[in-house]
This record gives structure tokens, sequence and C-alpha cells, in this order.
């Protein structure tokens, strides 16, 4: 069941249909479901209103209504419903102020000039900014630095929270997931070595998927450090080029990723960019590998769960492929159908970085950890064998026990049967020699009495 709730406080709970919920790692939770509703029961249509929250109770989860539509089935309409995380609301807080900026305003006679200054911010003091008033939790797990900073070039804020939120965790380098009205920030969210799937035997499939589209194969970056001395300042440049080495190797093309370019104020107190820092942030912008995404279908954890962990958003596990091909891969999605334990997830994993020399080096260093992996599985894929063959066995024996009972007794029954006719027959011999033996004393009875 479901439970819908409009901004009024009117609840209607509904029977859903086709329940489905999509987890995707950086992005809120999304919910679609159908179900029906008789053309004289007004109530449950007129929940679905804006800002209604739905409820799914598996999920002890709640979302925010996003589009329905509906469709006329005889005596009955069909509503079909998406929604997506309560989160959605913390977009509704619109943060005005900014923090990491400080604006200098100096007059030269008749003219004005008006400087920023960008200062770094401790990460703790940037979630209690974007997160003060909105109505909404933030949560720092204990593997973060909160005091680690960041220097923005304009600052924090002047935004909407939820962007500013994505901003700040790709500046201080984190990850973050919300539950309800909470939001949990960790270094990195999911946990390494958590699951193994082998094709065909823990799930149905696992399909492959390449996409060239993004690869890229040379990236610049320009940096501009101004030095304020007195009344005087100089800038000082600092340029970067990385190039893919199989540019080279292979021929590839020259594709230009986006440059960057920013500008710093060297303070003496805030963070400035160096040659080595720069260099190293432009290598890291070419993107000289294909995306390649794996697909699982039929991984159902309610099976499996007790052979298996349960599997989240931003775990690390193994693939094996039907060629025997291992992959390290980490979830991307997971879409689940909470309300029908019938149906399987289907997991989708993220894009990863491919290099056959390192893949090979990690494969020839891992080698004992993944023979105790797989030898681990087998044992548990053995078990479930056993249990499975247990308990066929044991139901075997039970319906050759059975049968046998009741062969035993049908043969049983017959024997008496048969004996309790030998008795009948028995009595009914008597009963007529009986008779005889009468019929004749009464003649003998009468000859007598006539000779005398």
């Amino acid at each position: 069941m479901i439970s819908i709730k409009n901004a009024a406080g009117q609840v209607a709970i509904v029977k859903g249909q086709d329940v489905q919920v999509t987890a995707t790692l950086g992005s809120l939770d999304t919910l679609s479901f159908n179900f029906y509703n008789l053309h004289t029961n007004k109530v449950d249509g007129d929940v679905l209103v804006p800002f209604s929250v739905i409820n799914v109770p598996e999920r002890e989860e709640d979302y925010v209504l996003q589009t329905y539509n509906t469709d006329d089935i005889g005596d009955y309409i069909q509503y079909s419903v998406s929604a997506i995380q309560i989160a959605r609301m913390f977009h509704y807080h619109y943060v005005q102020d900014k923090i990491g900026v400080d604006t200098t305003t100096n007059k030269n006679g008749n003219s004005t000039d008006t400087s920023t200054t960008s200062k770094p911010i401790k990460l703790k003091d940037a979630l209690n900014f974007l997160f003060n008033n909105s109505g909404f939790k933030v949560v720092i797990n204990s593997d973060v630095n909160q005091n680690s900073v960041k220097t923005f070039s304009d600052g924090l804020g002047g935004g909407y929270a939820d962007e500013l939120l994505q901003t700040a965790a790709t500046g201080y380098g984190v990850e973050y997931y919300w539950k309800n009205k909470t939001c949990y920030v960790a270094k990195e969210i999911g946990g390494k070595d958590k699951f193994v799937f082998v094709d065909n035997v823990n799930c149905t499939k696992i399909s492959v998927q390449e996409d060239d589209t993004a690869i890229t194969t040379r990236a610049t970056g320009t940096i501009n450090i101004t030095k304020q001395n007195g009344d005087n300042s100089s800038v000082n440049t600092l340029t970067s080029t990385y190039i893919s080495p199989l540019v080279k190797e292979k021929g590839w093309p020259i594709i230009d990723a986006t440059p960057y370019k920013e500008d710093f104020t060297d303070d003496g107190k805030s963070f400035v960019m160096s040659q080595q820092l720069l260099d190293d942030k432009v290598k890291k912008l070419v993107h000289d590998y294909p995306s390649i995404q794996y697909t699982v279908d039929g991984a159902n954890f309610k099976k499996f769960a007790k052979y298996l962990h349960d599997v989240s958003i931003g775990d690390y596990g193994y693939l094996r492929t039907r060629q025997g091909i291992d992959v390290e891969t980490r979830v991307q999605s997971i879409t689940s159908y909470p309300q029908d334990p019938s149906k399987g997830n289907t997991i989708t994993f993220g894009n990863l970085a491919f290099n056959l020399i390192d893949y090979m080096t990690y494969q020839h260093n891992q080698q004992d950890k993944y023979r105790e992996w797989y030898t681990s599985m087998s044992l548990n894929m053995s078990n479930l064998a056993e249990i499975v063959h247990k308990a066929n066995a044991g139901f075997d024996t039970f319906t050759t026990n059975w049968g046998e009972s009741q062969q035993q007794n049908t043969q049983d029954i017959q024997k008496l049967q048969q004996e309790l006719q030998q008795l009948l027959n028995s009595q009914k011999d008597k009963d007529k020699d009986t008779t005889t033996d009468k019929g004749n004393n009464e003649n003998d009875d009468n000859s007598t009495k006539q000779s005398t």
C-alpha cells in the first residue's frame, strides 16, 4: 500500500501497481507507480495536487509529487504517478548571502573601484551556512575532515541551496546522499569489496556498453596570480598543457577538453594554485579512454541475501562475465520493486577508466584474493545447492515413506477385507449345515411315530 498526503493534510491510501524506485549516485531517488480509482471516489484523485507527499512503507522514504496523468478504463480511472525524494524541497531554499569573499571599495577622486578577495572556507562552515533555516539537516560522517578548506573564486552563495550543495561537494571532494530530510556527507559513499556478481549464476545476465563520445586527448590550463604590493600590483600567469600519450602511441586525434582558467589573489593567507598543482589538475581533465557501463539484470537481493552482502549505491565490487573476464566496478544506479518480491533488481555500474596494463597488474597482485572470493562464493553456491538438494531429498523421502505407508495401509485393508469375507463365508457354511441337520432330525421323529 502507498499513502498520499496533500499540503492540506488530506490523506488517501491506495494500492500501488508496478511500484518502481530508482536510486542513482549523485541524484535524488525517483518513484513511479500506478493505481486505480472508481469514478465515484474523488478522494484518492483529489490528494494528487502540487506538493503532495507520497510514502512507500518498504523504503521508509517520503517522495514529493512531480507529475501524474489519468486514463479512463471502464468504471475506473488509472493514475500514473511519478515522484522524487522529498529532499527535492531543499531546492525551494534560495541562499541570497555569500561567504568566503570580501568586497573592498576604494575611492580615487571621483572614481570608485570595487574589488573582491576570496577567502578559504571550512567545510563545516560551508554546510552550516547552506542548511541554516532551510528545514533540512546535515550529518557529516567521521571519515570527513570538517576543517578542510576550499576557496571559491566568487564565494559560496547567491543561488539555490541544492545547486550550491553540489558545488561545495565537488570543491571539497566529498559525496552525499539523502534520507528523507537529512543529508549525509561522506568522503565516499559505499564500501569496498561488497559484492561479486557472476553472469548466469547469481544474476540473469551482465551487459556491457561502451561509449567513445566523451574522449578527450588534450587539456590546457591558465591561472593568473595577482599580488598586491602597497598601491602597486603584479600579475603572474601560469600555463599548462597535457597531451595524452595515446596521440603518439596509437595515432589518436587531438581532441580538446574544456580549458581550465582561474584567477587568484596572493595575500599571504589565501590558497594559491602552484605550477605543480596546475599541471596535476590539467592532466586530470583529459578523458583518454572509453566510458564503459555495465548493467546487471535480475540481481534479486531478497533471494541471495543469505549468501551476498546487501548492495547499495556507491558500493565497489566485482563482475565476472561469461567470458571469464573480471572487472572491478562501482554501483551507479539501482532500480528496485519494493512491493513485488517476484522481481529482481537491475543494477547499473558507473563508467570507469579501463587501463589494460594496470588491470593485468592488479589481477596478478590480487590472485590470492580472487581465489578466496570465488572459492567462498562457490562454497556459498554449493551450500545453496545442498540446501535445495536436501529439501528436495527430504520431500522425496517424505513422499516415498508416505507412499509406502499408504501402500501398506491399502494392503492391510485388503487383507482385513479378505479375512472378513472368509469369516462371513465360513459363517454362512455353518448356518447352512445347521439348517440341514435340523431337517433330518424332524423326519426321523415322524418316521418313528408312524411306525409305532
